[in-house]
């Protein structure tokens, strides 16, 4: 805005709604067109977020959506089974003096061909311009019935104000977690097993985005059948590797990492990448989401 020009409220919102109502024609013939590649129909996917976000409708927002969709909030999770369960909480931000937000940086994470996990750097701006306040956000967007759209975020406003200790901290003991789930899911043991799972947990497993929720210690999600995967598919035991961290905050971790599994002759006859997000309730760590992409060994 130039100093000293001064605009009548009214003309600034009929030329905000303008402007939003041709991104939005604009996104929506762009969404029409076939996407090249999965990256590509998840970005597009993230644009038009972006825009519906802004236009400050809620409607327009769950229209970029799927459903279940996942919120994951500082160690809890949210899961809004259809549309009118989801609110972006406009009220709130346009007190703290929010107009309008924007992405900083989007990075692409894992990718399959129906799941792309993206990791945005955002700012929230005032009706001036300026920056109010900045943050990081991990999305998951999946492809049902040829449509890209968000089904999982976990974000995170002030990620640049935490304590870099703590972070580390919380990151060791997230691992550990990860380590122990492995060990006791090679043991068998179901108990040590419920140490490391928390309820409700929610899962997006790769066969056609399958959306799984876990609500009691009994959910076949969380209570594995040893016998059935062995008899099935020979399996002796599972290992990980490329573990990364993708957020943090001081009660949950979200990993990407690629697990195995390997029958009684040593074979690998599954590997598949994943996301798992380890989140601190009452004091203990345990698994809180999981998203599964498919094996990448044919089978």
């Amino acid at each position: 805005m130039y100093k000293g020009l001064r605009m009548r409220p009214e003309r600034t919102l009929i030329k905000l709604s303008c402007v939003l109502l041709m991104q939005l024609l604009a996104v929506s013939a762009l969404s029409a067109q076939p996407a090249s590649d999965p990256e590509a129909g998840a970005r597009a996917a993230l644009d038009r977020f972006l825009i519906a976000f802004n236009s400050g409708d809620n409607e327009l927002v769950r229209q970029q959506l799927h459903f279940p969709h996942v919120t994951h909030r500082a160690n809890s999770i949210f899961v809004a089974d259809q549309p009118a369960d989801f609110a972006i909480p406009y009220e709130s931000n346009r007190r703290s003096g929010w107009a309008r937000s924007r992405w900083d940086n989007v990075e692409t994470y894992l990718v399959s061909d129906e799941k792309v996990n993206l990791g945005v750097d955002f700012s929230r701006l005032n009706a001036a311009g300026e920056v109010i306040a900045r943050g990081y956000v991990f999305y998951i967007f999946t492809k049902k019935e040829g449509r890209w759209a968000m089904q999982y975020r976990a974000g995170n406003l002030g990620s640049g104000n935490l304590d870099e200790a703590e972070l580390a901290q919380a990151q060791r003991d997230a691992f550990a977690a990860v380590e122990y789930f492995f060990a006791a899911f090679n043991a068998n043991d179901r108990f040590a097993l419920s140490y490391v799972n928390h309820v409700p947990q929610a899962a997006i497993v790769y066969e056609d985005n399958r959306f799984i929720l876990a609500e009691s210690m009994n959910s076949s999600l969380i209570e594995t059948d040893f016998d059935g995967l062995r008899d099935r598919e020979d399996w002796l035991r599972s290992e990980y590797s490329d573990i990364v961290v993708r957020g943090a905050t001081p009660d949950r971790v979200i990993f990407e990492l690629t697990f195995e599994r390997i029958n009684s002759a040593g074979e690998v006859y599954m590997r598949i990448p994943a996301t798992w997000v380890i989140a601190r309730v009452d004091g203990r760590w345990g698994m809180q989401f999981r998203s599964l992409m498919a094996s990448t060994i044919p089978n």
